[in-house]
C-alpha cells in the first residue's frame, strides 16, 4: 500500500514548521516595506500548509494507511500551538 496521504501530510506539516518559524526569525522589530510582504507571504503559507496536512493526515486515517506519518501531522500542529500559547502566557506573566 502506498502511503501518498502521509507522505504528503508530513512534508507539508515540516513546510508549514519552516515558514512560520522563518516569518518570526526574520521579522524585524518595524517591517517596512518589501519586508511586510514576504513576512505576510510565509505566515499565510503557514498557515494553508498546515491545514493541507492536517487533510491530508485525515484522508491518511480514512484510508487506513500504516505507519506512523500520518500522525506527524496533528502533532507537529499541536506543538506549534503549544509554543505560541506557551510564548503567549509568559508575555502575559511578565507584565505583572
Amino acid at each position: 500500500m502506498l502511503k501518498k496521504y502521509s507522505n504528503l501530510s508530513t512534508i507539508l506539516g515540516i513546510i508549514c514548521v519552516i515558514t512560520i518559524f522563518t516569518s518570526y526569525a526574520i521579522a524585524p522589530r518595524q517591517p517596512e516595506g518589501a519586508m511586510v510582504v514576504v513576512i505576510q507571504i510565509l505566515f499565510f503559507t503557514s498557515i494553508i500548509t498546515g491545514l493541507l496536512s492536517l487533510i491530508f493526515s485525515f484522508i491518511g486515517f480514512k484510508k487506513k494507511e500504516q505507519g506512523f506519518l500520518k500522525m506527524v501531522a496533528p502533532i507537529i500542529v499541536i506543538l506549534i500551538l503549544l509554543i505560541f500559547l506557551i510564548s503567549f502566557l509568559l508575555m502575559v506573566i511578565s507584565f505583572f
